[in-house]
């Protein structure tokens, strides 16, 4: 996205659920002058494709032009230590919403 637009395009990029963090970094042109990167993981890669593509469709419905994105996978990288368990997450996120 143009410079100057960058914390407007992390916020709409940042609201999707799927996704564990976004932040802003100039990636510098080995990366395409990247400058809003966003991370989600899985193991299915077709619905993370999927995700990508609602979030690139939701930043032209914004009017927010965007002149590169890509998804990077492999290895491992697709699965994390640290990633939340998905069954621990919808319990506690039913409880917050009894609350």
């Amino acid at each position: 996205m143009p410079h100057g637009r960058e914390i407007e395009t992390g916020g709409e990029v940042g609201r999707h659920h799927i996704l564990t963090h976004c932040y802003w970094r100039e990636a510098g042109p080995e990366f395409k002058n990247v400058n809003i990167m966003a991370v989600a993981h899985g193991t299915d890669k077709q619905l993370l494709l999927d995700h990508k593509a609602a979030i690139d469709r939701h930043l032209r419905s914004c009017d927010i032009p965007v002149s590169y994105t890509n998804v990077f996978w492999g290895g491992r990288s697709e699965i994390k230590p640290s990633e939340i368990s998905p069954h621990i997450y919808r319990d506690w996120l039913s409880e917050q919403l009894k609350s």
